[in-house]
């Protein structure tokens, strides 16, 4: 994420991608934030519908998991998802968010 706040948006993505093929990222929290990150990089690069799949992936990986930094990352998510709710897609992604959005304020 050092390049993504450097404006390297095309490094971190590929940076972000290595993160999720190295073998020891079996840990589904350490996997759920990198996917986070990744889908915040792809809305950066305008790529909405890349964006969408991998927070969906995001939201498949948290199932579980209780964890303040993902309990995070769900919060800014769905508040990120805010300004697409024109998009059927993301729409439905905020609506699947808010239990655990719920659950991690509780």
């Amino acid at each position: 994420m050092i390049l993504a706040r450097l404006g390297d948006l095309d490094g971190a993505t590929e940076h972000l991608h290595q993160s999720l093929e190295i073998h020891g990222l079996d840990r589904r929290r350490s996997r759920a934030i990198v996917l986070a990150d990744l889908g915040q990089v792809h809305v950066r690069q305008g790529d909405l519908d890349a964006a969408l799949s991998t927070w969906t992936a995001f939201l498949d990986c948290t199932d579980g998991i209780r964890s303040v930094k993902v309990g995070e990352a769900v919060e800014d998510r769905y508040a990120r998802l805010d300004r697409y709710r024109n998009v059927p897609e993301a729409e439905d992604l905020r609506q699947r968010a808010e239990p655990l959005r719920a659950a991690a304020e509780a």
